[in-house]
Parts: C-alpha cells; sequence; structure tokens
C-alpha cells in the first residue's frame, strides 16, 4: 500500500477518535448548564415568592400598628376627658369648701360677738329670781316709714321646760295732732303663719326659748303717725311678764 494512504487513514483514526471522545465531554456541560440555570430560577423564583410573603407581612404588621395607634389615641382622648371633668369637679368642691369655710368662719365670729354682747349686757342687769323673764336690750330706730327693733331677752333657768310667749309693742306719738298710742304690727306678713290661719303678729311676734332669746325685725307705721316712745311687753298668755320702753331714735 502506498504510504499517502496509509497516512489518510491515519488522520481518519484520529478524528474518529477525537469525535468520539467530544461528545461525552459536550453532554457534562450541557448538564451543568441546566443545573445552574435551574438553580438561578430557582433562587429568582424564591425570592419574588419571600418578597411577596414579606410585603404582605409589612402589610398586616402595618395595618395592625395603625389600629394600634388609633385605638390608643381613642383611649388617651378619653382619658383626658375624664381627667378635665375631675379636675372640673375638683375646682368646685373646692370653691364650695372654701365658701362653706369662710362661712362657716363668718357665723363663728358672729356667735362670738352675740356672746360677747350677753356677757356685757348680762353684768348690766342683775338676774331676778328662777323663771324670771328680763328685757336686757331694746331699742328702736326710724328707717324709712318703719320701725326697727332689737330685743335681747333672758330668762333664769336651769332644766325646765322653755318658755313660750309673744311680744306686743305699744306705741305713743302724735296723729294729726294728737297724742295717741297705737299697738304695732310687723311691717312684713308672715305667709306660713298667715296660711295656717294665725296672724301676722302672732307669727311675726311668738317666743320659744330657754335661756336667752334675741328678736329683731320691722314695725309698721300708721300713715301720719309720728311715734316717740315704743313699750315692748313679754305675755305669756295673758300674763305680762316682764316690759321695757324705748324711746325712738332717729334714722341713720
Amino acid at each position: 500500500m502506498p504510504e499517502g494512504l496509509y497516512f489518510m487513514n491515519d488522520i481518519h483514526a484520529v478524528g474518529s477518535k477525537a469525535a468520539a471522545l467530544g461528545r461525552p465531554t459536550t453532554g457534562r456541560w450541557k448538564n451543568r448548564l441546566g443545573l445552574f440555570l435551574a438553580l438561578v430560577i430557582g433562587v429568582a423564583v424564591g425570592r419574588y415568592v419571600l418578597h411577596d410573603q414579606a410585603e404582605g407581612q409589612l402589610a398586616q404588621f402595618k395595618a395592625q400598628f395603625e389600629q394600634a395607634v388609633t385605638q390608643g389615641q381613642t383611649d388617651l382622648s378619653a382619658a383626658q376627658a375624664k381627667a378635665d371633668l375631675l379636675s372640673g369637679q375638683l375646682a368646685v368642691e373646692k370653691s364650695t369648701r372654701t365658701g362653706l369655710e369662710a362661712t362657716l368662719q363668718k357665723t363663728q365670729d358672729d356667735l362670738a360677738r352675740a356672746r360677747d354682747q350677753l356677757a356685757f349686757y348680762d353684768q348690766l342687769l342683775p338676774v331676778g329670781p328662777k323663771g324670771t323673764i328680763s328685757v336686757r336690750a331694746f331699742e328702736v330706730r326710724l328707717q324709712g316709714a318703719t320701725l326697727r327693733y332689737r330685743v335681747l331677752l333672758m330668762r333664769n333657768t336651769s332644766g325646765d321646760a322653755p318658755f313660750r310667749g309673744q311680744m306686743q309693742f305699744m306705741a305713743t306719738g302724735v296723729l294729726r295732732g294728737k297724742p295717741v298710742q297705737i299697738r304695732l304690727e310687723p311691717a312684713q306678713a308672715d305667709a306660713a303663719h298667715a296660711s295656717a290661719g294665725k296672724s301676722a303678729a302672732e307669727g311675726e311676734f311668738a317666743l320659744k326659748f330657754d335661756e336667752f332669746a334675741r328678736s329683731q325685725g320691722l314695725l309698721a307705721l300708721p300713715d301720719g303717725f309720728v311715734p316717740e316712745t315704743v313699750t315692748l311687753s313679754i305675755l305669756e298668755g295673758k300674763t305680762l311678764r316682764a316690759s321695757s320702753s324705748a324711746k325712738v331714735a332717729p334714722a341713720d
């Protein structure tokens, strides 16, 4: 066989062997490339799914947070309104307490002055026998078309029943140029006593006390009457228990 033919046969054999060796190598690379592409696609799909789940959870958490904030604001507003209400009530109670304390202090001061006056009057006149009614102070003063009177009564007693009686005022003066004596009535009728069928004088001038009584009020004056003196009588039923007279003082 010629040498040229041997050389061609050798080349053909080498090419066939190389082709046989190249086919398995190309298949492995294709498999590896497929696996890589599948892995990349899987990772991408996984990231997309996880991203959607994360966004859903974030939206749910945001909604829950906003709901909690809204509820918290509502509770805070309710608590603030309740606090404002309690603060207002506390201010009213404090103002009321301050007013009551001031009234109590004034009442105590008035009571102390009354006790001082009573002690002073008690030193002026001696107290009579047990059960005796005495007029410790009596004054009348003009006030417009009326007379203002003030009376302090005392009773020397210990453990007896309260004294019950009436005051009666008789005025002497001038009416139409003539001296007269007139029984004076209260300037204002007591509606409660009037509705009970009692006269104004019976209601206004009624007395009930144990050891001392203080009374003041207004006496009506008839038109044209000029009072000069007023006599106070303390009656128990129809019995005269005490009396006192006072000159009418001019208006302040």
